[in-house]
């Protein structure tokens, strides 16, 4: 063995060690911006002045796979713990290398990063070879590093991996310099105390993104900024980087900016929250609690703050629309003489199902029914309500209206697994029409990219490309590249408000792009009209396979299913719902509009309310709402939405509980009825 290939093959050797004692414990490499090429000019030339000729005779230093080598690895470098960097040269070798490698590194450190490490092979570089010399072979020695899988990456996909890891490290500069610590100190303070909605969600997100701005404040002028940014944004949790572009993230700029916190929660909610969500706890001051607290006393409304849920003898007569016999003797046995005085039309006969009008329902109808029963659809669910009154029912009036009664309707929508990750990753589940694709959710780490694809009628196409239609509102919200191991991966497409939507048929398939050793296919759910249809498909998609789950035909507003795949169909919410049975016909109790049109009175919204038999609110509802109050409480109206979220409304016999419909929009719900007059059953379909 030649006496400078015995110095390259030791010298070879401390590196690959000093590569696996430090390198290798590292989660990420990274590479610096520099032309690798005057890295190898730079290490032919430190060599010493007596053996810089001698790789013009021999190939010990200057040999092509050296060079290749130096052309993948030369400017690959590790970020230690403090954010310094540390080069391949870094290290203690023999004393032929060591002056050539300080200097490499010394350069080096002089470079800033510019994308992390990636290698499509498992090693790179020639570990020895044979070359031919004065006639005969000697075994020569080259730079050599084995590369461990947690650094590789398939060559078709490195450039897209590499083009994500530099969008994902200047979305998190932009996130250090764009949000302030006091927003995210403000938001933490409302998860604590559960005034922000899907609290539980954000908590450890923002926690993390707290520690991160400190540690960011706190950086020291040796600290190589664009260094840190690079490790804390390939090392932090996903969450955290890219919270700049969630909902969250609006908020935290909002409050950043100096918006008003209540505006600020406001158009949070907006994006994340159902249409009816109210905030469980208002944002409010101790001052605030005094201030409230002395005008309650001053207005004489403290008997009126405690609640109970509103029972049939609450109820006068005169406040009726119609009541079933069986609570007749609970009302008193005028009651239907003094409906009966109210007909002005004689009642239709139909022999089936008719639409009719609300009016003409309540006018012609109700003054001759005996019994009535009502079609709970699944889509009712958010329209339970509860009539409430003051625990002491000598308690004068808070509100607009000249009675004590308030109402409240239901607020808790129970979400699947899937639709809640859907949630998790930005995505809109609160919508007309709802595509959702699952994968990565069985044990196994399936890395495959999945893609959730639409055809709308007329041709167009949504999907990873194209995420948004501006014809239909149909948007691929949520699209997943890289499923992360052990965490479910979701794509998500959705119709807002099927009223943009073009009729026709809408063809929802999932593609198989990138087919990475992934056997175990994907669910999916299609969910519309309240009702969630589930599919599983168990198989593995090859590459570049399609697969078709479901059209979905929008006609006359109306959304019809055909399945392609075998489906799973179940209610989004429960079967039965405060002890009333889904899907079936439930007898009405009685009939009235809400208290703030009650004996003459007309204040706001007016809504009708259908009390059913045997319903039971189990929730803790909200006493009362801010809008109902009368306008000397209205300076106090935080304090007051937090006492009415925190007061208990207590449980009461014969509770009057049903469902409940706004009249401000008539014609947006239809409610099918059974109606007995003369021991007659008919069919109707109110139109609402």
């Amino acid at each position: 063995m030649e006496y400078s290939d015995f110095k390259f093959k030791k010298m070879q050797t401390q590196m690959q060690e000093y590569f696996e004692d430090y390198f290798l414990n590292e989660d990420f490499l990274f590479r610096l911006d520099c032309d690798v090429s005057d890295v190898w000019n730079l290490y032919l030339d430190s060599f010493p002045d007596e053996i810089k000729g001698i790789y013009h005779e021999k190939p010990w230093h200057d040999c092509q796979r050296c060079q290749s080598w130096f052309r993948t690895m030369a400017n690959v470098v590790m970020i230690d713990d403090d954010y310094k960097i540390r080069t391949l040269f870094d290290f203690e070798t023999i004393p032929e290398y060591q002056d050539v490698f300080r200097t490499l590194d010394e350069f080096l450190k002089t470079k800033s990063v510019e994308s992390i490490f990636l290698h499509d092979k498992p090693s790179v570089g020639v570990f020895q070879s044979f070359a031919e010399y004065d006639g005969g072979f000697e075994l020569n020695h080259h730079f050599y590093l084995d590369i461990p899988d947690k650094f590789y990456a398939d060559s078709d996909e490195l450039a897209s991996i590499l083009g994500d890891a530099k969008t994902q490290r200047q979305l998190f500069e932009d996130t250090m310099n764009q949000i302030s610590p006091d927003a995210v100190d403000t938001v933490l303070e409302l998860a604590y105390s559960n005034t922000l909605y899907r609290s539980d969600q954000w908590k450890d997100t923002l926690e993390g993104l707290k520690e991160a701005l400190e540690e960011f404040g706190q950086i020291d002028s040796d600290c190589d900024l664009n260094t840190w940014f690079w490790k804390k944004s390939a090392i932090l949790p996903r969450n955290i980087v890219h919270v700049k572009n969630t909902s969250m993230g609006t908020l935290l700029l909002d409050l950043t900016e100096g918006m008003d916190l209540e505006q600020a929660l406001t158009n949070y909610e907006k994006i994340t929250a159902p249409t009816n969500y109210q905030r469980p706890k208002a944002v409010y001051t101790e001052d605030m609690v005094e201030d409230a607290k002395a005008k309650i006393a001053e207005l004489g409304y403290m008997d009126s703050l405690e609640r109970r849920f509103a029972k049939l003898e609450d109820i006068s007569i005169n406040n009726l629309l119609f009541a079933n016999r069986d609570v007749k003797a609970t009302i008193g046995d005028g009651i239907f003489d003094e409906l009966r005085k109210n007909v002005t039309k004689k009642v239709h006969n139909f022999d089936e199902v008719s639409d009719i009008s609300l009016k003409d329902f309540i006018n012609n109808v109700l003054p001759h029914a005996q019994e009535i029963s009502i079609y709970m659809n699944p889509k009712f669910k958010n329209h339970f309500v509860s009539l409430i009154a003051p625990l002491n029912e000598n308690a004068p009036s808070m509100f607009q209206w000249d009675n004590p009664y308030s109402w409240t309707y239901e607020n808790n929508i129970t979400d699947s697994l899937m639709k809640e990750r859907v949630k998790e990753m930005g995505g809109d589940v609160d919508v007309d029409l709802r595509f959702t694709i699952q994968w990565n959710d069985t044990g196994e780490w399936d890395n495959n990219d999945l893609d959730a694809h639409c055809s709308e009628p007329g041709g167009n196409e949504i999907y990873y490309k194209k995420k948004k239609s501006e014809k239909t509102g149909g948007w691929l919200d949520v699209d997943i590249i890289h499923p992360k191991k052990d965490k479910p991966a979701v794509e998500n497409i959705r119709f807002k408000d099927r009223n943009r939507m073009t009729p026709g048929e809408y063809l929802f398939r999932v593609h198989q792009y990138t087919y990475r050793n992934g056997d175990w296919g994907f669910k999916a759910e299609i969910e519309f009209d309240n009702m969630i249809h589930s599919f599983d498909y168990p198989y593995k998609l090859s590459q570049d396979e399609y697969v078709n789950v479901a059209t979905v035909e929008f006609k006359d507003g109306e959304f019809t299913l055909n399945k392609l795949l075998k489906d799973k169909i179940r209610n989004s919410g429960p079967i039965s719902h405060w002890n009333v049975p889904m899907n079936d016909f439930v007898p009405v109790s009685l009939i009235c509009f809400s208290p703030n049109y009650w004996n003459g009175n007309e204040f706001g919204n007016k809504h009708i309310f259908f009390m059913l038999k045997d319903c039971i609110n189990d929730t803790n509802p909200s006493g009362w709402f801010n809008e109902y109050l009368n306008n000397e409480l209205h300076a106090h109206r935080k304090v007051m939405e937090a006492l009415s979220s925190m007061v208990r409304v207590e449980d009461t016999e014969n509770q009057l509980s049903g469902i409940g419909f706004s009249l401000g929009k008539l014609g947006n719900n239809k409610i099918t009825v059974k109606v007995k007059t003369n021991n007659i059953d008919r069919m109707w379909n109110v139109i609402i």
